[in-house]
């Protein structure tokens, strides 16, 4: 069989988010098209109490655990041994590696069992290269690859300025209709329905990325002056800290935090505005998704995905990243009903329609065959 028509996906550490979606997407389409695929990660979908929510695979695809498991959060630990699995795997046949995650270990297996390797890069690199020694580290590596998968334009220009390196845009895969469809289910939320005043959505992980700090702290100063709520919808380390933020700033009464939700399009609907406060992104899902069901973004410009989602501003609006101060006066001068903000809203719509679709192997399969 030829190698490009046995696919090894590489990704140890299932977590619940966009990146997810899409690679299930991605895997179980290119199964139904008689791909062989083979999945290597931590620990299974069966064991995975949120991910079995979002995540089933096709019948066809054979998922490879190490055989030595046990309970672990630690990323690195599960990097390590999934990697072990690979050599294992790859010495002994010919595939071709698809990286998502940990791509430096992925790399080196590949170069050591002679592979060829496809690798997606997830996160802004502003997230891990910190010093000139760690850029001169991921470019040497990266260069490794045969291929170097990103998710926009303005994240093909990162790579680029950072590393010298070139890369190829592969989209997101966005149901646009199945979004819109779930955002349409009826849902008794007294916090929103009935709530005539500005309601304000943020939907993520809990963690110092997404910097939730910085949307409480504007929002902390604007209930002062304005009627408002804020729904956080979500799970992640930070809860605690985010609880006792809001415990002594005083504002319970107008914020309201709940776990993760297999169809977040439901409350997204009822809001006015979903917020992105996030220190660094990579293209991300949520406001996609937000912008299918045209609703109003505001979000932090940072690296990378918010600028080019947003039209640079046209789509939305844009803050700097930790400017709470910028986003409070945003939020305190916004018309939501004025026209100049439904152009935005237009503008975001129809970028996603003309640019996403939901089965992204197609373009996938060509870069395959480009190898």
């Amino acid at each position: 069989m030829n190698y490009k028509n046995r696919l090894i996906f590489f990704y140890p550490s299932i977590e619940v988010g966009g990146l997810e979606k899409n690679l299930f997407s991605l895997i179980n389409s290119l199964s139904k098209k008689k791909y062989n695929i083979n999945f290597i990660t931590f620990k299974s979908i069966k064991n995975n109490v949120f991910a079995k929510k979002l995540y089933t695979f096709d019948k066809n695809i054979n998922v490879i655990t190490p055989k030595i498991f046990f309970n672990t959060n630690k990323k690195y630990i599960k990097y390590f041994f999934c990697f072990l699995t690979l050599l294992k795997f790859c010495s002994k046949n010919k595939f071709l590696i698809i990286s998502f995650q940990s791509n430096i270990l992925s790399i080196i297996a590949a170069k050591l069992t002679n592979s060829k390797i496809i690798i997606r890069c997830n996160t802004a690199p502003q997230k891990y290269v910190s010093s000139f020694k760690k850029k001169i580290f991921f470019k040497f590596f990266y260069s490794l690859s045969n291929k170097i998968l990103v998710t926009s334009n303005d994240f093909k220009k990162e790579i680029k300025n950072c590393f010298n390196l070139k890369s190829i845009v592969h989209r997101q895969s966005l149901d646009i209709e199945g979004i819109k469809k779930k955002s349409k289910v009826k849902l008794n939320f007294n916090f929103f329905k009935k709530y005539k005043y500005l309601k304000l959505i943020n939907v993520g992980r809990l963690t110092e990325q997404k910097d939730l700090i910085t949307l409480l702290e504007a929002f902390s100063k604007l209930v002062k002056i304005r009627k408002a709520r804020l729904l956080i919808v979500g799970n992640g380390s930070d809860q605690k800290k985010l609880k006792l933020f809001i415990k002594n700033k005083k504002i319970f009464d107008h914020v309201k935090i709940i776990n993760f939700q297999s169809n977040p399009y439901k409350f997204i609907s009822l809001a006015d505005v979903k917020v992105l406060s996030s220190k660094y992104e990579g293209n991300p899902n949520i406001l996609l998704e937000t912008a299918c069901i045209k609703k109003l973004i505001i979000s932090t410009n940072c690296k990378v995905g918010p600028r080019e989602i947003l039209q640079a501003g046209k789509g939305g609006i844009l803050f700097k990243v930790g400017d709470h101060n910028g986003l409070y006066k945003i939020l305190k001068n916004l018309k939501i009903k004025d026209k100049k903000i439904k152009e935005k809203i237009n503008i975001s719509n129809n970028y996603v329609k003309k640019n996403f679709k939901k089965d992204i192997s197609e373009p996938f399969i060509d870069i395959i065959n480009k190898l």
